[in-house]
């Protein structure tokens, strides 16, 4: 049985090997024959010329018929000897043959694969296209030329592979240019009464869809893998593109729909895309150059779903593109800080205005809810981005923050918010791409906003400064700052502060004008203690490694912003000093406090004009401080008390009455408890002093001892003093000069120390052995006590205490006697 089975099978092989055999031979027999049915099919079909260098019969290659391979296959257009481009090029082609037509006479393609070549489509400048090879006649409609017509190479061709094929199209008439190359692609067809329908799948090198040169093209040198459904109807004479895809390089796969409607010479069309979480950096390669450039040049990365939809015309008029999206949060950096988990939804559109034509002027792209976060403070605004050849964005927005989340928007081992709340309002109108120059250092656009203040209170730590109970509003746009009304308390005074701080805004995008404010300053009753603030050094602070260019832009601008102030405060106390109706401008710069004017009433009924300087800049490890100015009607107690007597102990306020008036130019250091360095002071003194006693002063006590012992040096009562001083270091220069008083007439000059160099000289005129009581009348610039015989005497430092000493002139010629300042006097022990 088994070898009766074998028998059969042996003779149904050896029928079939006869079979093949006697095809192979008459087909090989018929080669000349094939090569003419083909050749006119193409004449039939086609406007060209078909050369094959090798036609072979292929029985068993795919599937089993009538299956040919033709070798270094060109097919080329009426006009190949002038343009020298072949229509159609290919190392390989394989036709399958349809079996069952093919002995009706009827010969179709079935099976078609074109490997190793290229087909290529162009129309020249002069509008002669190759694609006439597909015209049966002059006759033929502008839908034949596009689609193909049913009756001819379409319904004739079946299903299409390309391997390594390459396919491209240029029109240098409308200068569109499309090329792909098709690594492994197959186009099946399939032919209906109404519609010819083909699907399109397989691995595509694109090397550019170009529709317009000087914008550059889509899918420029993109690795892709297609599946695309198309469905042409012969009765409406639309062509559909159902739900299809493109999955790039980057495994993001991109829908896609439409319709082109050829029932007119409009031949309009609608495209749709859609994509879901692309990132922005892996959708820009596939946009074209423009786009990428304008996208790329607002610099957002996120990961977007993205709805496109183009309707347009084939006449060449630029297409609507309408572009829904919505972004997974993303960040973005400022040149102050970055905005964190943003995330909104949008819409762009290349026709804003529907009464002109789309264009890339005519584009905007709306975002009415973008939210995130600017480092940890929460914001919400809206967006809208017109004219992308030179992108204008109208940008409205509020950011709300406390004092948790403003803490960390600064850095906090500097700046400390202990409670309070701010909110801003802003308004941005102006270019997007570049909003600030920095060349011209001003924005393109208009800025404007509000920063309303709520109760804060914080702590400057580097100058250990707290404020609480601020309140006010600040107004801004992009040249200046204006506070009309801003309370502070200092923790002894409540302060209120109006005026202007101009180039903030442009400082904080890296502006190198200096910063200048300008400020009136109200503090209705004034405690003075920032002084030793201002003055004091810095307290070192460790910065925090995340890097807070909000905070450091912050920090040196209070540094380094220049404040012109104007002051106005009823009553003023600083230590011992008190005045009234204070009013001065200063200007405080780099560390440095120049005072213009300051002038108050204090010191009794006195009044005072001050001018100067306190400099903390840091060129000298002290502070210096230079006043030049006047005091008028001052009494002289109050003056020693105010200043604490100047930092010397000797003669101090509890000795002094009198109206005291003066001239003065100071300078000194200031230690770092903002007081005197008597080493360093220097300056001139016009006195003028009225009414003047000195009271227990403990080297008049001491001549007392020495002499006129029944007189009232406890309260000496003096004539008008008017002269002169010179300060340097801790020592007076006591010009020659008379003291006339209810005790005794006194001619001193000399040196008088705040440390430990006082050396006076004092020449007492016998005159004053006169009884001198009660009813004495003062009577200075008197010549006979003058030129009378004198007492001389001398004030010295030993040991830091002031001693009255005797001391007898040198023996001199009477003519020298008269002259006063050559008297040397000789010391003689009492």
């Amino acid at each position: 049985m088994f070898a009766r089975i074998l028998k059969i099978f042996g003779i149904v092989a050896l029928c079939a090997f006869f079979l093949f055999g006697a095809v192979e031979i008459w087909v090989y027999r018929n080669k000349e024959k094939f090569f003419r049915t083909v050749q006119e099919m193409v004449n039939e079909n086609l406007n060209g010329h078909l050369e094959i260098e090798d036609f072979k019969f292929r029985p068993f290659k795919g599937q089993f018929g009538l299956n040919f391979t033709m070798e270094n296959v060109r097919l080329t257009d009426s006009l190949y000897q002038i343009h020298k481009k072949p229509f159609l090029e290919a190392e390989y082609m394989q036709v399958a043959l349809d079996l069952q037509n093919f002995y009706k006479g009827d010969i179709k393609i079935k099976n078609l694969i074109l490997q190793n070549g290229s087909l290529k489509m162009f129309v020249q400048k002069d509008g002669y296209s190759n694609m006439t090879i597909f015209r049966s006649s002059p006759q033929d409609s502008a839908i034949n030329r596009d689609v193909g017509h049913r009756d001819g190479i379409v319904k004739k061709l079946g299903n299409l592979r390309f391997i390594n094929f390459a396919v491209s199209y240029s029109d240098s008439v409308k200068e569109k240019y499309y090329g792909a190359l098709f690594h492994d692609a197959v186009n099946i067809t399939n032919v209906t009464d109404t519609a010819t329908n083909a699907r399109f799948t397989g691995s595509v090198f694109f090397n550019g869809l170009t529709f317009k040169p000087r914008k550059g093209g889509f899918l420029v040198r993109q690795e892709a893998m297609l599946d695309l459904a198309l469905s042409y109807n012969e009765n409406t004479k639309k062509l559909l593109i159902a739900p299809s895809s493109l999955e790039s390089a980057t495994h993001d796969k991109i829908g896609i729909n439409g319709e082109f409607d050829f029932s007119d010479t409009t031949r309009a069309f609608k495209l749709s895309f859609g994509v879901k979480k692309i990132a922005v950096k892996n959708a820009l390669p596939l946009l074209t150059r423009r786009l990428r450039e304008q996208l790329d040049s607002i610099g957002i990365q996120a990961n977007v779903d993205t709805q496109v939809k183009i309707d347009g015309k084939l006449n060449g008029e630029q297409p609507r593109v309408d572009v829904f999206f919505k972004t997974e949060p993303f960040k973005y950096e400022l040149p102050v800080g970055v905005l964190r988990n943003m995330q909104t939804t949008g819409h762009f559109t290349n026709q804003a205005d529907t009464t002109q034509f789309p264009s890339i002027y005519n584009s905007r792209i709306t975002a009415p809810n973008v939210i995130g976060m600017f480092e940890k403070i929460p914001f919400k605004f809206s967006l809208a981005v017109t004219n992308f050849f030179n992108p204008v964005a109208k940008l409205d927005g509020v950011v709300s923050a406390d004092s948790s989340n403003m803490n960390e928007l600064l850095d906090p081992v500097r700046y400390r918010f202990r409670n309070g709340t701010a909110k801003i309002d802003f308004h941005f109108d102006g270019s997007l791409k570049n909003f600030y120059d920095p060349k011209k250092e001003r924005f393109n656009g208009k800025l404007s906003g509000k920063v309303a203040l709520n109760n804060i209170s914080m702590d400057y730590l580097p100058r250990q400064v707290r404020l609480a109970k601020i309140k006010g509003d600040f107004t801004f746009n992009e040249k200046v700052l204006v506070f009309p009304a801003i309370s502070v308390f200092d923790g002894q005074n409540m302060m209120y502060f109006q005026g202007t701080v101009v180039d903030l805004v442009p400082y904080l995008f890296g502006s190198p004008r200096l910063l200048t404010a300008n400020v009136n300053i109200n503090i209705p009753t004034w405690k003075l203690n920032w002084l030793e603030t201002l003055l004091a050094p810095r307290k070192t602070t460790v910065r925090r490694k995340k890097k807070l260019k909000l905070s450091e832009l912050l920090d040196e601008a209070i540094d380094q912003m220049q404040i012109v102030a104007k002051l106005d405060s009823k009553n003023l106390k600083y230590r011992n000093f008190n005045a009234k109706d204070v009013k001065g401008q200063f200007t405080i710069k780099n560390n440095a406090v120049s005072i213009e004017y300051f002038m108050m009433k204090a010191f009794g009924k006195g009044s005072v004009r001050v001018s100067g300087e306190m400099d903390n800049s840091g060129a000298s490890p002290l502070p210096r401080l230079a006043v030049r100015g006047n005091i008028k009607n001052a009494d002289v107690h109050s003056v020693f008390y105010s200043f604490d007597n100047f930092g010397q102990k000797t003669f101090t306020h509890d000795n002094l009455k009198g109206i005291l008036s003066t001239d003065f130019n100071f300078e000194s250091r200031l230690n770092n408890n903002v007081r005197l360095v008597p080493s360093t002071m220097k300056g001139n003194l016009r006195i003028d002093f009225t009414n003047g006693y000195i009271i227990n002063f403990e080297p008049f006590m001491k001549m007392k001892r020495l002499i006129f012992k029944k007189r009232n040096f406890e309260r000496v009562k003096f004539a008008p003093i008017r002269t002169d001083f010179i300060l340097k270091g801790q020592e007076i220069e006591i010009q020659p000069m008379e003291i006339e008083s209810n005790v005794l007439t006194l001619y001193i000059d000399g040196i008088y120390s705040f440390g430990t160099k006082t050396d006076i000289n004092i020449q007492i005129p016998l005159s004053n052995l006169k009884k001198r009581d009660s009813t004495y009348v003062l009577d200075p610039n008197n010549e006979e006590k003058k030129d009378g015989s004198k007492i001389f005497l001398r004030a010295i430092d030993e040991n830091g205490e002031v001693n009255i000493k005797l001391a007898f002139r040198k023996k001199k010629d009477k003519e020298k006697d008269k002259d006063k300042d050559d008297n040397q006097p000789e010391e003689i022990e009492k």
